[in-house]
């Protein structure tokens, strides 16, 4: 006799917090897989794979471990289709609304153009610096500074100890700095 394989039925408190987990996070690993990828596009995929893989793996995946585990799986599938693309990382090469660009400011309310034109100046020479940024340091600086995670999360989500993360952003702070002093003309 053959036994039918039961597709696994995750618990409602399980259910809860992976509609929890989508609505607070899609958005964020959406912006974090298209720094990564240069693409608005792919990122979708990324970030819906992401969430298909979550799902998938929910008796596996500890409640409070979401977050980090989302980010490690969108970061390896980015690193996936990096390697199948065969060219060198380039982030924010596509990005052309101002909604999508993480510094600029939601509401200029009654600014004026000349301070609304800094401002975008400011957010373009932001943008550039973190470009500039080399790969492993524009990782942890894109994922404890922009997307508020913390040592210990970054850590879990590229792989690394919590010392290489924190040294990775020390000087990732250090150039990101130094970038946008000569980028931003005072």
């Amino acid at each position: 006799m053959v036994k039918q394989a039961q597709e696994y039925q995750p618990d409602p408190v399980t259910m809860v917090a992976y509609h929890r987990a989508l609505a607070e996070h899609a958005d964020s690993l959406k912006a974090y897989a298209t720094r990564l990828l240069g693409d608005p596009t792919a990122a979708e995929d990324v970030a819906q794979d992401a969430f298909l893989a979550l799902f998938r793996h929910l008796n596996q995946v500890p409640t409070a471990a979401f977050r980090p585990w989302l980010f490690r799986v969108a970061r390896n599938l980015c690193l996936d289709q990096l390697r199948r693309r065969k060219f060198k990382l380039s982030l924010f090469r596509d990005l052309q609304k101002d909604e999508d660009q993480p510094f600029t400011p939601m509401d200029a309310g009654g600014a004026r153009p000349d301070q609304i034109a800094e401002t975008r100046e400011a957010n373009q020479a932001i943008e550039r610096a973190i470009e500039q940024l080399p790969a492993k340091f524009r990782e942890a600086f894109l994922l404890c500074e922009v997307e508020g995670m913390s040592y210990e999360d970054a850590a879990a989500v590229m792989g690394c100890p919590v010392k290489t993360v924190s040294t990775r952003l020390f000087r990732a702070r250090q150039r990101f700095q130094s970038l946008v002093s000569r980028l931003i003309k005072v």
